[in-house]
């Protein structure tokens, strides 16, 4: 009986040196879990949040610090670490961008890119054979998607009508 008392407390001491702590990081602004963080607890090596967010942390430990290159870095004590501890986003703006209308010649050079480009599929596609796709005719999607790909040709099509500035 003292064998087995022995055994079952060295068992339950084993857990309890084991014992961690499940965290949850993530995203302040879109409520996402964060994967690829990094979390360091005290001096220890660093580990790295699942794609769930969640990384497992030993229970006792005087301080814990989170990084990740997207967000505001967070260094907490034991006594303030939730168990859902949420990530503050960095905002990166891009500088001033200027945009100007492209040059007359330049334009008639791409055209003249294009034509040939479509000259030379003309060249090599097949003639004089008759086909039929009968699945085509059954496809909404594609019969959308042909829709929309006219649409998007008319708009270019005025897009590329140039003003006359002469």
């Amino acid at each position: 009986m003292k064998q087995v008392f022995i055994i079952l407390l060295a068992m339950l001491w084993a857990v309890c040196a084991q014992a961690q702590r499940r965290i949850v990081v993530i995203d302040m602004d879109t409520d996402l879990p964060v994967s690829g963080v990094s979390v360091k607890v005290d001096k220890e090596r660093s580990v790295t949040t699942d794609h769930m967010g969640r990384v497992s942390v030993p229970v006792v430990f005087d301080s814990i610090s989170f990084r990740h290159v997207r967000y505001e870095p967070e260094r907490i004590a034991l006594t303030e670490v939730p168990d859902t501890m949420y990530m503050l986003p960095v905002e990166h703006m891009l500088p001033e961008v200027n945009v100007s209308a492209a040059s007359p010649e330049l334009l008639a050079m791409f055209k003249g890119w294009a034509m040939a480009g479509a000259a030379i599929g003309a060249a090599e596609a097949p003639r004089g054979v008759v086909t039929f796709d009968f699945a085509s005719v059954l496809d909404r999607r594609g019969r959308r998607d042909k829709k929309h790909l006219e649409r998007a040709k008319k708009i270019l099509k005025e897009w590329d009508k140039t003003p006359d500035t002469k």
